[in-house]
This record gives C-alpha cells, sequence and structure tokens, in this order.
C-alpha cells in the first residue's frame, strides 16, 4: 500500500487527475479518464453508475482498499474522495502494475 500511495501522490503532483464523483463522471464523459479508483466505502449507487460508465467507456477501475478519508489524504487532499480519475496514461499504467487484476 506505501508504493501505491507513493504513485498517487506523484499522480496528483503532476495535476493530472480529478477527484469527486461529478468530476469523475465528466471527465468519462469527455474520453479523458485512463484509471478510476473508488474507495471501498462509497455509497453502492455511487459505484454502480461510475462503474456502468467506465464499463461503457472502456475505462479500467480499481477498488482501493481504503476509506474516502483514506483516498483523500493518500491524494493530498483534507476532506474524504470518494473516488478519483487519472487522465494521464502513464501514470494510469503505473498505477494499474502495481495492483493485480488490473
Amino acid at each position: 500500500m506505501d508504493i501505491f500511495n507513493a504513485r498517487l501522490a506523484e499522480v496528483t503532483n503532476s495535476g493530472e487527475y480529478f477527484v469527486g464523483f461529478n468530476e469523475t463522471l465528466k471527465a468519462m464523459r469527455k474520453g479523458m479518464a485512463k484509471l478510476v479508483i473508488i474507495a471501498d466505502d462509497t455509497n453502492v449507487g455511487m459505484k454502480a453508475e461510475i462503474e456502468k460508465k467506465a464499463k461503457s467507456k472502456k475505462v479500467e477501475v480499481l477498488v482501493f482498499s481504503g476509506s474516502m478519508q483514506e483516498l483523500g489524504c493518500a491524494c493530498g487532499k483534507s476532506f474524504t474522495v470518494s473516488c478519483m480519475t487519472i487522465t494521464d496514461p502513464l501514470a494510469a499504467g503505473t498505477i494499474c502494475s502495481l495492483v493485480d487484476g488490473c
């Protein structure tokens, strides 16, 4: 998890990401999303909507093994983050390579 958080911090420093439910959906709608990360404790309905949209856009989805608070901290935010999207293909590939099944 430490390596994953370190890579996520690098992505957030690059600025090629969006946080939040609406921003994630918008990025997918515009074709910008390369990887979506959802906090484990995100509302089931929100999770389902994001996963459905991602599947239709052929975007990989990872479920973060921590809470929304922990995902917020991993992103360097002082608030909870239900989901985020990474728009840089290289960064998305790097994070994906750290997780089985991606």
